[in-house]
């Protein structure tokens, strides 16, 4: 049965129907354009908190695990300019409050490498005020005099390193394309907090370590100073004393003089091997623990006359400041057992776990009273002391006059 209209269409009011219904389409579709550019903007933003906080976490492994100062800045420079798309950077320290000194430079344009002053350059403003600027009009670069950058730089940004609520330098980054925006100033203050830790740490690093050297200079020095100089005196004065008892016909006290002279001699060289093994310690970065002290025993002790043992258990590599503090601990207790113990034989005992290693240098020679160390040989055992604090390890002796000595070192890992 067809259908029928019984009533009359209100044509207008169906209009104003499609109408609304019109516009509420448009108005979702308008909507749906406005969350899609809003949802982009988003994951824009989100994009670039993952970029950033990534950007900060390897220069936080830096920090942990990059001492050295020239792998630091280098770190720093590369990923200043991948996190806002810079083309070149540059890191500036200060040298004394009136100059700064460009440590490191990366990308193109190069930065010059000429020490910059503090008063009347960019660098310096951004030291002083301790405020990030940017420049994005080549036109005003004279102005501020922007003595480190060549002259096709187009845009720059230059941020303050902070430590410890001071300034130590200036990280720059230029060229990037469009120029610098506003977003990029927090991005950039953020990374160079991280990046000024790095770089400090790595000083500090580098300080300790020239003072280190310096000491064991001094050290070795004074060890010249008290063994081989001595030793060539007295081969002085036996052979001056040989010679006038000769020119006086007393036979065997000539012979007596020359047995001395002999024996003051041989000490000498022993001596003297020791220091330049010293001087010349195996790489403990590429041979190991082990290997370094097989080589010291075979070098200095084996060719003492002195009977030597190294066991080992579970050998495996140890962090190098761990191992480092270890080979310069058994050589001073080894340094010790020659000079000190008069003993037939030693024995190093190294012994690894998964949370621990061990060492010990054991002698069979005149042993000592830990409470009663004369002051000559307190030096050796407190180098020893100051060497197993700076591993956090715990250092213990155990000896008696008569029965040999053994000093042991435990450091957990």
């Amino acid at each position: 049965m067809p259908y029928r209209i019984s009533e009359p269409v209100d044509i207008p009011r169906l209009q104003h129907v499609l109408d609304a219904l019109e516009t509420e389409i448009s108005e979702r579709e308008h909507g749906t354009a406005e969350l899609a550019r809003r949802n982009a903007e988003l994951y824009g933003e989100l994009q670039r908190r993952l970029t950033e906080s990534e950007s900060s976490n390897r220069v936080l492994v830096s920090l942990l695990q990059k001492t050295v100062l020239d792998q630091v800045l280098n770190i720093v420079c590369a990923e200043a300019q991948g996190l806002i798309g810079a083309t070149g950077s540059a890191v500036l320290l200060l040298t004394d409050q009136t100059w700064l000194e460009v440590k490191h430079r990366l990308g193109k344009p190069l930065a010059a490498t000429e020490p910059i002053p503090v008063d009347g350059s960019l660098a310096g403003q951004v030291v002083r005020q301790g405020k990030p600027v940017v420049l994005n009009d080549p036109d005003r670069f004279e102005q501020v005099q922007v003595y480190q950058w060549p002259a096709d730089l187009t845009a720059l940004l230059a941020v303050p390193l902070r430590v410890n609520g001071g300034v130590i330098g200036v990280l720059d980054v230029v060229n990037k394309a469009g120029g610098f925006t506003e977003q990029d100033i927090p991005v950039m203050s953020v990374f160079a907090n991280q990046a000024a830790m790095a770089i400090e740490h790595a000083r500090l690093q580098q300080q300790a370590e020239e003072l280190a050297v310096l000491a064991e200079r001094q050290r070795l020095a004074r060890e010249l100073h008290d063994s081989v100089t001595q030793s060539l005196y007295s081969v002085t004065l036996y052979a001056n004393a040989a010679a006038l008892a000769l020119a006086a016909g007393k036979i065997d006290v000539t012979a007596g003089y020359l047995q001395e002279l002999q024996e003051t001699a041989q000490e000498g060289m022993r001596d003297m091997r020791l220091l330049i093994f010293q001087l010349h310690p195996p790489v403990l970065e590429t041979e190991g623990l082990v290997a370094a002290l097989q080589a010291r025993l075979a070098a200095v002790e084996g060719r003492a006359s002195l009977q030597t043992e190294l066991r080992v258990e579970g050998e495996r590599r140890l962090p190098i400041a761990i191992e480092t503090e270890l080979f310069w601990i058994a050589q001073e207790a080894l340094n010790n057992v020659r000079k000190h113990a008069n003993a037939q034989h030693v024995t190093v005992h190294l012994h690894f776990t998964a949370v621990a290693v061990c060492l010990e240098v054991s002698d069979d020679g005149v042993g000592f009273d830990p409470d009663a160390v004369p002051a000559e040989r307190r030096g050796g055992l407190r180098t020893i002391a100051e060497r197993t604090a700076r591993v956090g390890g715990r250092l213990t002796y155990d000896s008696q006059p008569g029965a040999g000595a053994r000093v042991k070192v435990e450091v957990m890992l």
